[in-house]
């Protein structure tokens, strides 16, 4: 399975639909238990029945949406997407049955089922199968449309298709699961379990569909949600603290309420800050307004997150851009200051940027936001190594850090001496002491 495949994303989804049809299950036994195929049913019966499956499409539906915070909280946002899904769904859900049951009647029919009359299993069991994919394709319809947004009527389309596509699958992977299930168990149990495994299949694919084919997505590298995936799948995609983010970045009161947005232009991904004092840093340095590329690494107060391009591994793409050290500041790096010129300690760094040293105090480099020098490159620790003013000079210490700090060519335990024109090496980031 792909590593840009969430797994937390399809294990929620699946567990959502398996929850909803856990509780659907409870009408349609009330209203179904005891009554056969070869039954005839009365008008109320009919009705009753087609309601209690559009309630169950509906409990399914609206979990999976709910389930979209990848959260077992149950907060204001997570109740009103999943009651905004359910309703979609049983409202959708309604016609389907009722399509459905008489595309289910008329296979019954061609396989010589009638009332009081039994007919081909193969039949049924195509029937069933049927039945079931029709049902899944738009009750997954139902889930795209209640994940999308009004002011994003395209994303909201493609969210409907995905979501059929992935609801399809799955109706007829638990259709399948129905008949092997009811072959040996009771009705009751039959039903119960063929239809949990129904909606756990739906739900499951759902997610699949739609990882399978998300363009563009956040990892959370550092912060309390570190693990976290989100998808960007909307033209507009805010982040912050507040629950009604895309992206929500909660426990870190340094997280403005919205705190950034990233805005979808053809295929380009604009990355906005919101934040006036706190501010958002793209590889370490700060920004207004930049267009996102593969690998970039955003920093929002200790939040740090990776954006990730779907097409960034097609043939022909643009290639993603090698790790770049990079100062937290807002002031525009400096060019490259040959040996001896700086007229303040500094370390110079493989694209040219020159960082000034604290002259009084430790400056601290890593790959954490909170450091004084910001390195982003994966070979570099959160806390990579610190250089403190020593003996009228600088000397360079490493933290105990994974991949080791050098100078010239060799590695350090613990502290030593710097000297101007030292060949520095934070793991494999490349600088140059001058003091």
């Amino acid at each position: 399975m792909n590593d840009s495949i969430d797994r937390r994303e399809l294990a929620f989804k699946a567990l959502a639909g398996l929850a909803g049809a856990a509780l659907g299950w409870i009408p349609v036994e009330l209203v179904s238990h005891g009554h056969t195929i070869t039954q005839v049913e009365s008008f109320w019966t009919q009705v009753l029945g087609i309601v209690s499956m559009a309630l169950f499409w509906g409990l399914v539906g609206g979990l999976i949406v709910g389930a979209q915070g990848k959260s077992l909280q149950i907060t204001p946002a997570v109740t009103r997407r999943s009651l905004i899904g359910l309703l979609i769904c049983f409202v959708i859900g309604v016609p389907a049955v009722y399509y459905s049951n008489v595309v289910f009647t008329a296979i019954l029919s061609a396989g010589g089922w009638g009332a009081n009359q039994t007919g081909s299993e193969l039949y049924l069991r195509a029937a069933r199968i049927v039945g079931w994919v029709l049902m899944g394709f738009i009750c997954g319809a139902g889930v795209g449309l209640a994940s999308g947004s009004l002011s994003d009527l395209a994303g909201s389309l493609r969210n409907v298709i995905k979501g059929a596509v992935g609801g399809w699958v799955g109706g007829f992977v638990g259709g399948v699961a129905f008949d092997i299930i009811g072959a040996n168990a009771s009705g009751l149990y039959s039903r119960l379990f063929g239809l949990c495994a129904l909606g756990l299949a739906v739900g499951l694919m759902i997610g699949l569909v739609q990882e399978l084919t998300k363009s563009a997505w956040l990892n959370v590298e550092a912060g309390r949600l570190r693990g976290r995936s989100f998808n960007i799948d909307r033209a507009v995609a805010t982040l912050g603290r507040a629950e009604e983010n895309v992206v929500g970045l909660f426990g870190d009161p340094g997280v403005q309420p919205r705190h950034a947005v990233i805005e979808r232009h053809g295929n380009d991904y604009l990355l906005k800050s919101l934040a006036v004092q706190q501010g958002v840093t793209v590889n370490g340095n700060r920004v207004e307004t930049v267009t996102l590329r593969e690998g970039d690494r955003i920093g929002i107060s200790n939040y740090e997150l990776s954006f990730h391009l779907r097409r960034a591994s097609a043939p022909g793409a643009r290639p993603a851009a090698p790790p770049r050290a990079a100062i937290r500041t807002e002031a525009a790096p400096a060019a490259r200051a040959p040996s001896g010129a700086a007229s303040v300690p500094c370390l110079i760094d493989a694209g040219g940027a020159r960082h000034d040293l604290r002259p009084s105090a430790p400056t601290t480099l890593g790959r954490a936001m909170d450091n004084d020098i910001v390195v982003a490159d994966a070979s570099v620790s959160r806390h990579h190594a610190t250089i403190v003013p020593q003996n009228g000079g600088f000397a360079l210490r490493d933290l105990s850090s994974q991949n080791g700090t050098f100078i010239r060519g060799q590695r350090i335990d613990g502290a030593r001496q710097l000297s101007d024109g030292d060949d520095v090496r934070l793991g494999d980031a490349p600088f140059v002491f001058h003091g």
